[in-house]
């Protein structure tokens, strides 16, 4: 059972139990999710904490938590959400919908295959477009906030993290779109940007790039294999000093319930530093900044299992 964790007295006391009000959470299994569905439910929202499967549902549960089962990509667990909320028995409006879900591949632009790029987009961006749509009327009703959790890869792309950032690109763009499209019916649109955070999903990301890399053809592997190397052994590193899940679901949790929001919020140190590189030094200069880190460390054989620690930024 997940126990809310990360959130002090003074912001228990700041929000006392609110009986009367809802909160999604999507991709709320493990990792930030998880992190982030304990902290407000421990503020007192109810939240519906969406999940993919039983096992699941029963880690999930627990005060102020309720799973629901809901893959983002699969419409009609998108229409059974939204008829959760307007059947409520207890008539409680929706006062934030978290979009967390997400999914992390990644392999050199030439390299990864059609199929995976067309996945992520469906996963990152699609998904939580439709979970947008369906719930927007409820949000318009209570006028409440949507928190997009994009990535500081929406901002500055790493080599071998095209497509990953290309959904967060896109989730970026739909977002300014969506926060002036919605702020004069009174409905908040925030994003937040977390650097690198322990999460399952990005403990995993390393080695599957590794098992890709270990596909690929003889040029390819002459062409890429040292960077997809250098690049896992890398965020391997950074990951172990990355910021905890339950601290970045604690903050994603007072954004959500902040009474005047900014439209962007950064987690971490080096989203911090990596966002304003990005956007205030030449490209050039960037990019040498960027990958001077992988050309530093030691590759690893691309058909060498990452270790538990390797991923990226999510």
């Amino acid at each position: 059972m997940i126990r809310p964790s990360g959130v002090s007295r003074k912001d228990r006391r700041k929000n006392p139990r609110k009986s009367g009000e809802l909160v999604v959470v999507s991709g709320a299994s493990s990792g930030i999710g998880a992190a982030t569905a304990g902290a407000l439910a421990s503020m007192g929202y109810h939240v519906l904490a969406g999940v993919r499967t039983d096992s699941e549902a029963e880690a999930v549960r627990a005060e102020g938590i309720e799973p629901v089962t809901l893959d983002i990509t699969v419409p009609e667990h998108v229409q059974a959400l939204a008829r959760r909320i307007a059947d409520d028995p207890e008539r409680r409006a929706l006062r934030v919908l978290v979009n967390n879900a997400g999914m992390e591949i990644n392999a050199p632009v030439e390299v990864l295959p059609l199929a995976l790029w067309r996945e992520q987009f469906e996963v990152n961006l699609f998904g939580h477009i439709t979970v947008i749509q369906q719930l927007l009327p409820f949000l318009r009703r209570s006028r409440g906030r949507i928190v997009n959790i994009s990535s500081v890869g929406g901002v500055a792309a790493l080599p071998v993290f095209g497509a990953y950032a290309g959904t967060k690109f896109a989730l970026e763009a739909a977002s300014d779109s969506l926060r002036r499209e919605v702020s004069a019916h009174g409905v908040q649109v925030v994003v937040v940007q977390p650097g690198g955070v322990r999460t399952e999903m990005a403990a995993r990301s390393g080695g599957l790039s590794l098992q890709l890399a270990a596909a690929m053809s003889t040029e390819h592997q002459h062409l890429y294999g040292r960077l997809i190397n250098a690049t896992v052994a890398s965020n391997a590193a950074f990951l172990e000093r990355a910021l905890p899940a339950a601290k970045a679901g604690a903050k994603i949790a007072r954004v959500a319930t902040r009474r005047r929001p900014r439209a962007r919020y950064t987690l971490g140190t080096d989203a911090a530093f990596i966002i304003p590189l990005n956007r205030f030094l030449p490209a050039r200069l960037t990019d040498t900044i960027l990958t001077m880190s992988h050309r530093s460390r030691k590759p690893r054989s691309a058909s060498t299992p990452a270790p538990e620690s390797a991923g990226t930024p999510s």
